[in-house]
């Protein structure tokens, strides 16, 4: 048995970054960059309004209400260069071209027009002013963005406004995950004693789609270890990742860890001193990468944020694969017994966190209304309110 940190360190000893693709720039959202990208060109790439108003030259303006002659416009997609002279002003639009002699741009609404003429409310004007100048966004030829970078909407906007429409990006891992369990209805079944509706499948899915990670393979095996060891098998064939749901603990009917044990791969963990979730397996067979996860719903969901969304994050490239961490105050006292660290369900509202109702490892409906994870060492098993703990933030 490992422990938390000893876990999560394993996994990033063993999973590396997966082969580069290129994609066109807008369907490139979530991907994380292979490769830097340099600056094809200034932004802006000539000196731009940052105001509707005035171009002016700052040193014209001697006093408040200084009065000067309008020689012209300038509009946002004028392709013409136009010059200023001394005594002039030229009507301006925010994104339009700064005439060449101009020093400064007066916001509209400090001026007043009237027979051609215009007067300046403002006083002083500082040379520069409301202008956004050559490269002040990024310079040509500089790093725009750096490999590794995870690609936001900002970042798709930032690429194509410098005429960027392919980037080399990690791909995503191909997922591929079976379902054990001879207990297990679907869709359209009747309800039937000692049986329950599976629902690990459209969770796990759900949590992959919320990752960006749509390319998922569904299979079902019976409880016994030749259909165990064949679902297992066609999965790794097609795919980086294999997850299995349930049939990992030590009932007489759990298959999964000697299926994966038949298949040749090397069991790099199994068991996490953690509540719940603790019978969770780690295994890799050269670049496909195992885990097998809980049955209990709860308990799965805890290990997938806290061990196989790293794993997928670093094989899509990215620096930081784990959950998003804070210390906050708990909201209401906790305690447990024993020797397992334990991951609660937690709903971060006002700067503090309450620990959830239902923190069974079967329990879902906590689940549904948590945002973030709380961890607990063992350390740390007796909470009093207002106490700092550590959050991970769910990616709801």
């Amino acid at each position: 048995m490992v422990t938390v940190n000893e876990a999560k360190q394993k996994i990033i000893a063993n999973v590396t970054a997966l082969s580069a693709l290129t994609l066109e720039v807008r369907d490139a959202l979530g991907h994380v960059l292979a490769s830097d990208i340099l600056a094809p060109m200034s932004l802006p790439s000539f000196r731009q309004s940052s105001m509707d108003g005035y171009a002016i030259i700052d040193t014209d303006i001697l006093e408040k209400d200084t009065i000067l002659k309008i020689s012209g416009e300038s509009k946002a997609g004028q392709t013409t260069t136009q010059t200023l002279i001394p005594g002039n002003a030229m009507r301006i639009f925010t994104g339009a071209p700064v005439p060449d002699g101009a020093t400064a741009v007066v916001m509209q609404e400090n001026t007043s027009s009237a027979n051609g003429t215009i007067c300046i409310h403002e006083f002083p004007v500082t040379a520069g002013k409301n202008v956004r100048n050559i490269g002040q966004q990024i310079q040509r030829g500089a790093i725009a963005l750096e490999k590794g970078t995870f690609l936001s909407p900002g970042s798709i906007g930032f690429l194509q406004g410098m005429n960027i429409w392919e980037a080399s990006v990690h791909r995503k891992p191909k997922i591929g995950l079976l379902v054990t369990g001879d207990e297990l209805l679907h869709k359209g079944d009747s309800i039937v004693h000692g049986k329950i509706f599976e629902s690990n499948s459209a969770m796990l899915a759900a949590a992959l789609q919320k990752e960006g990670i749509a390319d998922l393979e569904i299979k079902y095996a019976d409880d016994n270890l030749e259909s165990t060891i064949k679902g297992l098998s066609e999965l790794a064939e097609n795919n980086d990742v294999v997850l299995a749901s349930g049939g990992i603990s030590v009932g007489d009917y759990d298959f999964v860890g000697k299926a994966v044990e038949a298949l040749g791969a090397q069991t790099i963990f199994y068991k996490v001193r953690q509540k719940p979730g603790k019978p969770l397996l780690f295994a890799k067979r050269e670049d496909k990468f195992f885990f097998a996860l809980p049955g209990n719903p709860a308990s799965s969901l805890v290990c997938y944020y806290e061990y196989v969304l790293p794993a997928l994050r670093i094989m899509s490239g990215r620096k930081d694969p784990f959950l998003t961490t804070l210390k906050m105050p708990a909201k209401l006292a906790y305690s447990f017994q024993g020797e397992r660290d334990e991951f609660l369900k937690g709903l971060v509202v006002g700067g503090e966190v309450i620990p959830l109702d239902g923190q069974e490892s079967f329990a879902l409906r906590s689940f549904a209304i948590a945002n973030a994870v709380i961890y607990l060492p063992v350390e740390q098993n007796v909470v009093k309110e207002g106490d700092l703990v550590e959050v991970h933030l769910l990616p709801l």
